[in-house]
């Protein structure tokens, strides 16, 4: 070292002030697109692994098959609107439609449609029903226990609970059809199960309803003995106290009326003649306030009005039926001819809802109007029972009697008429339990499907694609998120400190034809970083300058030939030194033979080549050599320029660069990382070299992406000549 520092007494050089270029941001479909065509090779593997598991996974999913039945609930009772009702049609009771529609979800009807079909001998659910792999693996290594046999009762509820899974209920909440849809893995088992949950629903209905009719009827005979006790009781005691007081009936003059019956022969007072008249008329009215209310409580604890005499026996209700029954009829011709948006089939419907709902409008005014009669007989009755228990005090006691014997007369005759309208009643609920039916029909029966309904493999292979190539997509944008390597000049200088000198790009053919070729890109490249070398700021003029890298096969040597003989084109004299012992490849990389002496003279027009010699050992530079060669050839050239081994690898690269009056170093694009650089300078330091800052080598500029180009200029219309070169 003695020697070198004779040989090159140190200079001083006032470091360029050149800070880092503000890193630009750029976001947009453009960026990313850049992204993805540089990891294309990542993002179609990943892509493509995806596609090719998923598209198995699908081929492994089994057809299934999708069958439909539709009633509609409320048929008997649907409302249709008239001219006296136009908005009858907005009737729909949604609570009792979603009432039903619950019903047909719930765990009975799916029992019962199981037992119906036996669907838990079904070799479909006996396959859910078997263990699963899991645990016959449980049970084989002893981590789970056989369990009793499953009774055929829990068999139907876990096959009932399956279903339940396999049968949509739907509707559309604008009208009173119900959809049912069920699916399963064979053709024939489909319609099957819809039509079984059709039946079942309808029979639960059904009996329901015949379930509530016999409840009626058993209240009934319920009220019926106590009434029939009560009747009993008052001919007893009538006939006791016409035997007690000799008292007689006029039979004679009956003629048939009823109300006559039971009147007593007595002298013609004029009490006992009001007697008689008020008697007469309490009896008729306390009979009347018995059929009555009899009507009226049996109208009010069944809420069937229109099975009730009084009422249908009105004109009006009558009028309504018969109008009722001619648009039925027409609904029943239009419905077979024509299409349901008929008009004259909507307007038909429509009437009869109108009358359905004058029907029920005029039947609640009946009903009210029997109450209110009801009301009055008892207030007459009440009245008339006033007005006697005035009378018996201003009558004699033989009028007692008669008063007596007329009270026990209207009592008799009151509980023989409730006694016999309860009858009438209880005969009418009984014929009733045999006629019902159920509130609903069937529209549309499941049939038999033409093919699987599922599953849907191409839109399964269109989500997957979607889905392959949005992660081939984020494993491309992760892998740049993640990335370390120096891209752009503006990253170089922010995460290293180190000026950028410019960018070469990667090139095809020899680096002869490069630098001959008069209209290169990479020519034009080279040229405009050796301008800053030439007429930059004076602290990056060096006369010797060595050119190293951090790591191997970065294009130091490249950079090295390529700059000395950009120098040599000038018409300057430049001598270009391979200093790597370790692998000289400067006379290979321009296919040339050193003389005996170490020189190549004119390797290109204005350059020289050097290799420089080693000492006895190997891999070994002879420094000594080298500091005496540079003190005797200093003078003769404008330019020396000493190509190194990368520093990383080969320290003793640093001592090379106390030689020269500036460092250079080699980055490779898209490659070297930030801390190689960074490492490489702390080494440099070391040995008090001055770095001149980098240069970017190999870079793509078919690939460059917006933020990368910045400060390389727009080369784009480049790309053709870096193709054909």
């Amino acid at each position: 070292m003695s020697q070198i520092s004779g040989a090159m007494p140190p200079q001083q050089f006032s470091p360029m002030d050149i800070g880092p270029a503000p890193e630009q941001e750029f976001a947009g479909f453009g960026r990313i697109f850049s992204i993805l065509r540089q990891h294309r090779l990542l993002m179609c593997a990943v892509t493509g692994g995806t596609f090719l598991l998923g598209a198995a996974a699908i081929t492994t999913l089994k057809p299934y098959y999708e069958s439909n039945a539709e009633i509609a609930i409320g048929a008997r009772g649907m409302i249709s609107p008239s001219e006296l009702s136009p908005y009858a049609d907005r009737a729909l009771d949604l609570v009792a439609l979603n009432t039903q529609i619950d019903i047909l979800k719930s765990p009975i009807i799916a029992l019962m449609v199981t037992q119906r079909l036996h669907l838990a001998d079904s070799p479909e659910y006996i396959k859910a029903l078997s263990p699963s792999f899991v645990s016959q693996l449980k049970k084989k290594f002893g981590l789970q226990k056989d369990g009793p046999p499953l009774t055929q009762q829990q068999r139907n509820e876990l096959v009932s609970n399956l279903l339940m899974g396999k049968v949509h209920i739907s509707n559309d909440g604008r009208s009173a059809i119900i959809g049912i849809t069920a699916r399963s893995a064979g053709p024939d088992l489909a319609p099957a199960i819809a039509n079984g949950y059709v039946k079942a629903y309808l029979d639960f209905e059904q009996q329901a309803k015949i379930q509530a009719a016999r409840n009626a009827s058993v209240l009934l005979e319920e009220q019926i003995a106590p009434l029939r006790q009560r009747s009993i009781q008052a001919e007893q005691e009538l006939s006791r106290y016409r035997q007690e007081h000799n008292l007689y009936l006029l039979g004679d003059d009956s003629g048939g009326d009823s109300g006559r019956t039971a009147r007593i022969a007595l002298p013609a007072t004029p009490n006992d003649l009001h007697l008689t008249q008020m008697n007469h008329e309490l009896g008729e009215a306390e009979a009347n306030l018995a059929s009555k209310q009899a009507i009226y409580n049996e109208a009010a604890s069944s809420g069937n009005v229109g099975t009730i005499t009084a009422i249908t026996a009105s004109p009006l209700i009558q009028s309504l039926r018969l109008q009722q029954t001619q648009i039925n009829a027409r609904i029943s011709t239009l419905a077979s001819t024509a299409l349901e948006q008929n008009p004259e089939l909507v307007a038909a419907r429509a009437q009869a809802a109108r009358i359905d709902a004058q029907i029920a409008t005029e039947s609640q005014k009946l009903l009210q109007n029997l109450r209110y009669e009801a009301d009055a007989a008892q207030q007459r009755v009440n009245a008339l029972k006033e007005r006697t228990n005035a009378l018996q005090m201003n009558v004699t006691e033989e009028e007692h009697a008669d008063i007596r014997l007329r009270q026990l007369v209207g009592e008799a005759t009151a509980a023989q008429t409730l006694y016999r309208d309860y009858l009438s009643r209880l005969g009418q609920v009984s014929a009733e339990t045999t006629i019902q039916q159920a509130e609903a029909r069937l529209i549309t029966p499941a049939n038999q499907p033409l093919g699987p309904a599922g599953p849907p493999k191409k839109q399964y292979g269109v989500l997957l694609f979607l889905i392959s190539l949005g992660l081939g997509a984020g494993a491309a944008l992760l892998r740049d998120r993640s990335r370390s390597s120096l891209r752009t000049l503006a990253e170089l200088e922010q995460q290293t400190r180190l000026f950028g000198l410019g960018a070469l790009p990667r090139f095809r053919g020899s680096l002869r034809e490069q630098l001959t070729s008069g209209d290169s890109l990479y020519g034009r490249m080279l040229n405009s970083m050796r301008a800053i070398l030439t007429f930059g700021n004076p602290s990056i003029r060096t006369k010797i300058t060595v050119i190293t890298s951090a790591e191997n096969n970065e294009g130091k040597t490249t950079l090295a030939i390529s700059l000395a003989a950009s120098i040599g084109a000038l018409g300057k004299r430049a001598l270009l030194i391979d200093c790597d012992a370790h692998r000289p490849s400067v006379l290979l990389a321009l296919d040339l033979k050193a003389h005996e002496d170490g020189f190549v003279h004119d390797a290109l027009p204005g350059l020289d080549i050097f290799v420089a010699s080693q000492t006895g050992e190997p891999g070994v530079l002879n420094f000594g050599a080298l500091g005496e060669f540079l003190a005797k050839h200093r003078d003769e050239y404008d330019q020396i320029i000493i190509d190194t081994p990368p520093i990383l690898s080969f320290p003793e690269a640093g001592v090379l660069a106390s030689f020269a009056e500036g460092v250079i170093i080699a980055v490779k694009w898209h490659h070297t990382s930030a801390s190689a650089v960074i490492e490489t300078q702390r080494i440099l330091r070391t040995h008090h070299a001055n770095c001149l800052g980098a240069v970017l080598t190999f870079v793509d500029i078919e690939n460059l992406r917006p933020e990368e180009s910045l400060r390389m200029g727009d080369y784009s219309h480049y790309r053709k000549l870096v193709s054909s070169s």
